[in-house]
């Protein structure tokens, strides 16, 4: 019961620190940092709301979530249950599996949607994209409204429009190279892909959808501020204004935009941010990260602890 109790604790300190980070702009400071700290969020959600379950239902054994699993699997198999388990501690510990094997199954879907659309755009590519002149790994496609996306994977490449590179100076079109460039390096399609996968089991939560939004702005602004190491940080803002002001295409399914998925408030603030860059002591990052390991240890450590 303890284990049981030690999760039902830390389910609603995961949800509080999600509301949190949800509405502080003190995140945008550090993207790097609270892109951790949201993914420990995210894996203690997960891990708590599980093993709340999972802890009910194999209380009797007294170990933590996966010894119990372990012994209830040996028992089961030899036909010999403990007495002490009733059809309530089996439905709870189902119930636990069921959504283990739920979230699972959309992380497998979502990752194989994506993988099919960057198939296809790279199919697609291969027929209307014509190598850049002097940039090896970008595309040029003939339209006249501005684009410019990463499409990423172990074979990243970055497409731009003609409409961009009529609309952008030299080096306006390097900081948004350089931008793409972040993203494929960094891969943060995979850090948004948990997420992403999670809005897609739970579609009708508001919060989930607000989780992946505030991941989707961070993973811009952290690919903002890679940039702004080889480029000028007011050209980047320059150019984020230019395709801000003109029409712009939004970009396929699967890839990471220049200027985001997120709304044209999110793409001020990150040219508000690029124009007066925030600052974040280094001792600040520290304690960030250890309060984020902190928070994803105490779940995991419950999982795993044998007594």
């Amino acid at each position: 019961m303890i284990y049981a109790v030690h999760h039902l604790l830390t389910l609603p300190a995961a949800l509080a620190a999600m509301l949190v980070m949800s509405r502080s702009r003190r995140a945008w400071r550090a993207p790097r940092t609270s892109l951790v700290i949201w993914q420990a969020i995210g894996a203690s959600l997960v891990l708590s709301g599980i093993g709340t379950a999972v802890a009910l239902g194999l209380a009797p054994y007294r170990l933590g979530v996966v010894p119990a699993l372990v012994a209830f699997a040996g028992d089961a198999a030899r036909g010999d249950l403990p007495a002490a388990l009733t059809p309530v501690h089996l439905l709870l510990t189902a119930c636990g599996l069921a959504v283990a094997g739920w979230l699972a199954l959309a992380l497998l879907r979502s990752a194989r949607a994506v993988a099919a659309l960057r198939r296809r755009q790279r199919t697609l590519l291969a027929l209307i994209a014509r190598p850049h002149p002097d940039q090896r790994d970008a595309l040029v496609v003939e339209h006249p409204a501005v684009t410019a996306y990463c499409l990423p994977g172990r074979r990243s490449a970055i497409v731009v429009s003609t409409g961009s590179l009529d609309l952008l100076t030299g080096l306006e079109f390097q900081a948004v190279l350089a931008h793409e460039r972040a993203h494929a390096r960094e891969r943060h399609d995979l850090v948004l892909l948990p997420f992403a996968a999670l809005h897609r089991a739970l579609p009708a939560s508001r919060r989930v959808r607000d989780m992946l939004d505030a991941v989707a702005l961070l993973v811009e602004m952290r690919a903002d501020d890679r940039a702004a190491r080889d480029s000028d940080r007011l050209t980047l803002a320059t150019a984020l204004r230019r395709f801000h002001t003109c029409e712009h295409l939004p970009a396929p399914p699967g890839t990471l935009a220049a200027t985001g998925h997120n709304t044209r408030r999110d793409l001020d603030a990150r040219i508000a941010r690029l124009t007066t860059p925030p600052r974040t002591s280094r001792p600040a990052r520290v304690l960030l990260l250890l309060i984020a390991l902190t928070v994803t240890s105490t779940p995991l450590s419950l999982f795993l602890l044998p007594m």
